[in-house]
């Protein structure tokens, strides 16, 4: 009797440590996730996070909607753009970061089965033409309009998008977008941009390398971009065609996941003499387990704030320039 009453004491021992080891994990996980949520959703964020410790953040007053967050990230957006000073926003949003090019001791090898003339002319039409056939309507917001195709069978989607930006046109918004070493400053997801190899004719290569919010690995790019600008019947227009590169010499490297499967194209045309018509398509395999719910916030929410961000980008563009000592990006007409 005594014996089987020790067996049943030391079984029930390990049953509790059983229920406490399963218990403890998933505290772990919750705490985790809470902490997630805290730091970057923006549901809860403080509206003047300098304040944090002066404010009563369990106040509700105090605290942010999700649908108030891009607004006050552009108010931030556009303090900083008033003082412009481009090495102290290098420091405050980036920390060290570089755009500097990078020799090449490895031949590249782009698609340029990609950068054929069919493939510019054919944005150019797009442009001019909504074609979303086989594409279903995802959102509308900011003057964005998004369309998604599922491609493959990993939850994945092509993305096409229509714009109209009334604050930009067409030049000063390639000038941002194809400034590698502005982009640094401004957008406050990308953590490094440069050029990896710069062609007289051609695609250039660059790579990329995008902030992932915590607990998601960032991710990082290597592609070919080449930008035209053209005249058709009177019209002018600019066109951005990016896809990624495999066959390169940048080493894959730690805390960031290499996407390989990258494609990006940009039509803009001037819009209401002072403002700009764009279209884009875009897909990627970002890799890894990312929720599907981020990806679609992403996709609704974040890419119409990115075009806003990037016309009040514009604006302070030639402060940055003039900063600098250098001239604009620009793009001779083909």
């Amino acid at each position: 009797m005594q014996g089987c009453r020790k067996k049943v004491l030391r079984y029930m021992g390990i049953l509790t440590v059983m229920k406490l080891s399963v218990f403890a994990v998933s505290a772990l996980s919750l705490l985790i996730a809470l902490s997630w949520v805290l730091i970057y959703c923006p549901v809860g964020m403080v509206r003047n996070s300098a304040q944090m410790s002066k404010v009563n953040t369990h106040d509700p007053r105090n605290r942010m909607e999700l649908s108030d967050y891009f607004d006050h990230y552009e108010e931030q957006l556009d303090e900083d753009l008033k003082r412009m000073k481009p090495a102290e926003l290098d420091k405050k949003q980036k920390g060290q970061k570089t755009m500097e090019k990078k020799e090449s001791s490895q031949e590249v090898e782009i698609p340029m089965q990609l950068y054929k003339d069919d493939a510019f002319e054919e944005m150019i039409r797009q442009l001019n033409k909504r074609d979303v056939k086989e594409y279903e309507f995802l959102a509308e917001s900011m003057n964005v309009t998004i369309y998604r195709q599922p491609r493959g069978n990993a939850g994945l989607y092509h993305y096409k998008l229509y714009a109209t930006l009334p604050d930009a046109t067409p030049d000063q918004i390639a000038a941002v977008f194809l400034d590698n070493e502005y982009r640094v400053v401004w957008d406050n997801y990308v953590t490094e941009l440069y050029p990896v190899q710069l062609n007289e004719k051609g695609p250039d290569v660059i790579y990329f390398n995008v902030d992932y919010p915590w607990p998601l690995t960032n991710r990082d790019y290597v592609y070919a971009r080449e930008t035209r600008k053209v005249i058709r019947e009177g019209k002018e227009y600019i066109v951005i065609v990016m896809h990624s590169v495999k066959k390169h010499n940048v080493k894959e490297i730690s805390g960031a996941i290499r996407v390989d499967d990258y494609h990006q194209s940009l039509a803009l045309s001037l819009w209401n003499k002072r403002g700009t018509l764009a279209y884009i398509e875009y897909y990627d395999n970002p890799k890894g387990s990312i929720p599907s719910w981020l990806v679609n916030w992403a996709a609704k929410t974040g890419v119409p704030a990115f075009m806003k961000d990037l016309q009040r980008a514009c604006a302070g563009l030639p402060g940055f320039l003039k900063d600098k000592g250098r001239p604009p990006v620009t793009i001779p007409v083909q």
